[in-house]
């Protein structure tokens, strides 16, 4: 049973960083706390909006379960509103049958709406920080060339050097990758950081650090994707408002 005794301890857990032992902010001091789940409720929380194939996630032993299904190539996903510019997002995540986690922050991009923006990917062996560049026109264009080409049964043509120079053709790129083991059924603490452009991503001593070049806006909601036929549970999930701190590089 959780007790607030006072709103005293309210202003304190708002404020709360992380425990000593886990992962410490590099780059950001947290603030206001925007969002705080531990799914410990019987029920899937209200703002959390699954995606994807029906009955892929739900609420196990106090833990939010993705599933992905053998023959499902995208992979289910769940997201949250947010409102925020710069964050600190902290949460755990276990593989209960081996696969890939990608977390996304999804924000306003420069060619109107929204998008994804920043992507960490948690797979049984590495760690990686991406971004994502170009207009949800191109995306929606490759997203049907693909389907054509799957249909047809051939394969789709590299980007061209003309494609990539083109700020609108969407592309995901890789800032940052490392070696982690992620697989072996243990419960890992994960802690992002966006300040401006700069991003980094920690779990078990791994750190990830990029210069982004869409990171700089208002965020609108952030997800949970599971893919290859894995497994994942998410729990303790809590998001700040951040200030970036000076490091000894700058």
């Amino acid at each position: 049973m959780k007790i607030i005794a006072s709103s005293l301890c309210v202003l304190l857990l708002a404020t709360l960083t992380v425990s000593a032992g886990e992962p410490q902010p590099l780059i950001s001091k947290p603030g206001k706390l925007l969002l705080s789940e531990d799914f410990s409720g019987a029920s899937m929380p209200a703002k959390w909006q699954p995606g994807g194939r029906a009955k892929s996630f739900s609420i196990v032993d106090g833990a939010l379960q993705g599933v992905c299904a053998p023959d499902d190539s995208h992979g289910p996903a769940i997201a949250v509103p947010l409102e925020g510019h710069n964050l600190t997002i902290q949460f755990s995540v276990k593989f209960a049958k081996p696969g890939l986690v990608l977390f996304l922050v999804d924000g306003e991009s420069q060619y109107g709406g929204t998008a994804h923006l920043l992507r960490v990917a948690l797979g049984g062996k590495f760690a990686a920080l991406q971004q994502d560049r170009g207009s949800l026109d191109s995306k929606k264009a490759q997203a049907a060339e693909k389907a054509a080409a799957t249909k047809e049964g051939r394969k789709i043509a590299p980007p061209t050097k003309d494609q990539l120079a083109d700020p609108k053709f969407y592309r995901t790129e890789m800032l940052d990758r490392k070696d982690a083991t992620l697989a072996d059924g243990q419960w890992h603490r994960v802690l992002v950081e966006i300040c401006g452009n700069d991003a980094t991503a920690q779990v078990d001593g791994v750190v990830l650090r990029a210069k982004g070049a869409v990171f700089d806006v208002q965020k609108a909601r952030m997800f949970f994707l599971i893919g290859m036929s894995g497994t994942m549970l998410v729990d303790d999930v809590k998001v700040w408002e951040n200030e970036p701190v000076k490091t000894a590089a700058q």
